[in-house]
């Protein structure tokens, strides 16, 4: 598979795969005159220049003053500041693009269980789910409040934590009114029948 590589503002980006490079250049990520090379091409080219991203890339470019447009001599590509990627060099780092943002797993889990702990409170998931939807979201708030750490999820552990806690409130509330039905209800006295000295 060829791994391409595209710099931007100074900046090397890859490696990256043809699909994910042709994603970027349609959301606008990578620019036409954007240079990228991958390994077999001697020099980084314009995206613009390449045959294969053509359609991709399309972009209407402005005339280069003092070059005909009429066919004449096409425009010499520009000096790329970047050299191209060398394997097994010490020291070498490439930056990867910009990726989505990756969710809090205990996030997740804490909004699944909250709101299966509402659904099911019935069947004892208000305990069983309810408390496992707090644990998960405290934890994932503690985790997302450092600051290097870069997931979200911060809605969901919250969601997850007010579904939980809800859960366990409704069946505790269950238990008690079950526990009261069973023994008949509160007694109450009578002052009627207490005879008066």
């Amino acid at each position: 598979m060829v791994e391409w590589f595209y710099g931007k503002e100074g900046q090397q980006y890859g490696p990256i795969d043809e699909t994910t490079l042709r994603a970027r250049i349609v959301t606008g990520e990578v620019g036409p005159r954007d240079l990228i090379w991958c390994e077999g091409m001697s020099s980084w080219q314009p995206l613009q220049e390449l045959p294969q991203f053509a359609v991709a890339a399309q972009v209407p470019v402005a005339p280069v003053a003092g070059i005909p447009q009429d066919g004449g001599v096409p425009p010499v590509s520009p000096q790329s500041p970047y050299a191209p990627p060398l394997a097994g060099l010490e020291g070498a780092s490439y930056r990867p693009g910009p990726s989505l943002p990756v969710t809090n797993g205990l996030a997740i889990a804490s909004m699944v269980c909250g709101i299966l702990s509402l659904v099911l409170f019935c069947f004892c998931g208000g305990i069983f789910l309810g408390i496992p939807a707090v644990i998960c979201g405290h934890l994932s708030l503690n985790q997302l409040k450092n600051p290097e750490n870069s997931q979200t999820g911060r809605g969901m552990a919250i969601a997850g934590l007010i579904c939980g806690y809800f859960g366990i409130v409704i069946f505790a509330l269950m238990m008690i009114g079950s526990s009261i039905s069973e023994t008949g209800g509160p007694s109450y006295i009578d002052f009627d029948e207490i005879e008066s000295p």
